[in-house]
This record gives structure tokens, sequence and C-alpha cells, in this order.
């Protein structure tokens, strides 16, 4: 009762309605010495967000994107008035035994080293995979170095499988299977707007209230091609679009939850305190989404 009644004080609930925002985020990065199509799927991101007037936030890792080459593509997104995070070096897993808390902040800061003197750089870490820890000493460790080192949150509120879709994607242009991708391209598209709609409703069953969301997205090819729809789709939903340092105004992001293994997205973690039914751990991955791929007509092997 006691944690209900601080997330209550905490989180400001409110039961008048407000309208559904969010800010677009992308993680990773591609490397353009294994990807040739690099640049090209980053220009396509660019140019359909400067499209659509919306500024998003962009978390690369280091592993992800390789040298120089891929730092500067990267380096793009801050000159177009977007904002880079950091996403560590090796894309480490925190919730993994063999993954030492030295070694994970050994990795946090060599992103920061990477990244920080990056036009448009903004001291927010997201923890690769979502994956805050699962022990106290992790998690706990790592939240004082973000501290110390005056890191803000990089979290998300509405979680999404868009790299799965990405496989597909990529699998069915090397096949020059159209048909495939006619279906795919819808699917994806309301995988997208379920998973968002689904979190908002944890939050209207949290919080009271739909809180300003960051929808986590990758630099990948299937959103180079079909961010322009993604955007659209969602305004039809009634969705507005808001940058980043506007969305983690919302006091819901500096909230720090005590469960273990730590991680997921914010609003899990929240629906997880207050003892919500049917919660997914992990909260999002590829089976989950075999049967929304069915039902659009696409054969799926698990």
């Amino acid at each position: 009762m006691f944690k209900l009644i601080l997330l209550s004080l905490c989180l400001g609930l409110s039961n008048l309605a407000f309208s559904k925002s969010l800010a677009l985020s992308f993680d990773d990065g591609l490397d353009p010495s294994t990807n040739p199509q690099a640049q090209k799927i980053n220009n396509d991101l660019l140019d359909t967000l400067k499209k659509n007037n919306i500024h998003a936030i962009v978390f690369p890792s280091i592993s992800k994107i390789g040298g120089a080459d891929g730092l500067a593509i990267i380096s793009n997104w801050g000159k177009q008035g977007h904002r880079i995070g950091n996403h560590g070096n090796l894309h480490l897993n925190l919730a993994k035994d063999s993954v030492s808390l030295p070694d994970y902040l050994q990795d946090v800061q060599e992103g920061d080293k990477a990244f920080s003197s990056l036009q448009g750089f903004v001291p927010r870490y997201r923890f690769p995979y979502l994956k805050e820890g699962n022990t106290l000493e992790k998690r706990d460790g790592v939240r004082k170095w973000l501290l110390a080192n005056n890191y803000q949150s990089g979290a998300v509120s509405i979680d999404a499988s868009d790299w799965y879709y990405n496989q597909l994607f990529l699998a069915y242009h090397k096949e020059n299977d159209q048909e495939s991708l006619d279906k795919l391209k819808p699917a994806y598209i309301s995988h997208l707007l379920d998973r968002a709609s689904y979190y908002d409703d944890l939050a209207l069953k949290t919080l009271g209230r739909s809180p300003k969301h960051v929808l986590l997205l990758h630099v990948r090819a299937i959103n180079a091609a079909w961010l322009d729809d993604i955007i659209y789709a969602f305004n039809e939903e009634g969705w507005s679009f808001i940058d980043s340092d506007s969305a983690y105004q919302d006091p819901m992001y500096k909230l720090q939850t005590q469960t273990l293994p730590a991680g997921e997205s914010i609003l899990w973690n929240i629906a997880k305190i207050y003892g919500v039914k049917g919660l997914r751990y992990p909260a999002e991955d590829a089976p989950y989404e075999y049967e929304n791929l069915k039902k659009s007509g696409l054969n799926v092997v698990p």
C-alpha cells in the first residue's frame, strides 16, 4: 500500500483526460563497413523526420556503428537538430550473469567518450535490451554511476519488436518477395499501434493518465522504408509527436523502481509494482508476434 501511495504522490495522478503524445527514439545505428545501405537508411530516416517536422533521439552503440565512418553518419542526427544519447559500446545485456558491473560501467564510459563531443548529445543512457540488471549490485551500481555523472533517463514507455519485423523485411527483400512485403507492412504498423495502445492502457490503469511516451525503434531498413506510413498511422489514431526533451520532462521517467530483474519499459515496471496481471517477461519478443503475422497471411517459422 505504501508503494502505491508513493507512486501516486510522485507521479501526480489525475482523472483528467490527456491527449496521447509520443517521442520517437532510435537505437544502435549501422556500420557502413558491413552494411552498404547504412548511409541510405540513415538519410532516409532523417529525411522522413524532417518532412514531418519531428525531432527524435538516437542512442548509438559503438560496436553497431563501427569506426569513424559510422560515427560520421550518426553525427548527422545532431547536425539536423535531433538528440544523440549513449547506448554504450558492446551492447551488453546487464541481465546476464556473465556481465559484471565493472565491465558494464567501462562499456558505458566508452560510449560516453565516443558520443559526448557530438553536436546534439545529451547525457541520456539507454540500457541495451532494456535490461537494467539482474542483481542489486549491478542495478544500483549503474544507477549510482549515472547519477554521479549527471546522466538522465533514456527509458522507453512503449516497447516493440521492430528488430524482428526487420529480419523478415530483409529476408523478403532478398527473395524479391513483394507479396510478402505487401502483407508485412500493415502487420508491422498494426504491431506498433497495438503496442502503443497496450502500454498507454497500462499507464491509464496505474497512473490514471496518458503520459508523454517514448517509443523504441531501431535504425533499420524497415523503419527507413515505412516511417512515413508509421507516422501517418499514429496521427490517424490520435497520437501527436513531440521531441524527446519534452517527453522526458514527464515525472514518470524520474522514477526508479525496485524490481528485479530490472528493466523493460518504465510502464511495465510500474504495472508490476501495481500487480497488474498478465505481464510478459521479456515484455516484447519475436514469439509473441507469430500469431499476428499468421493472421496477415505470412508463414513464419518459430
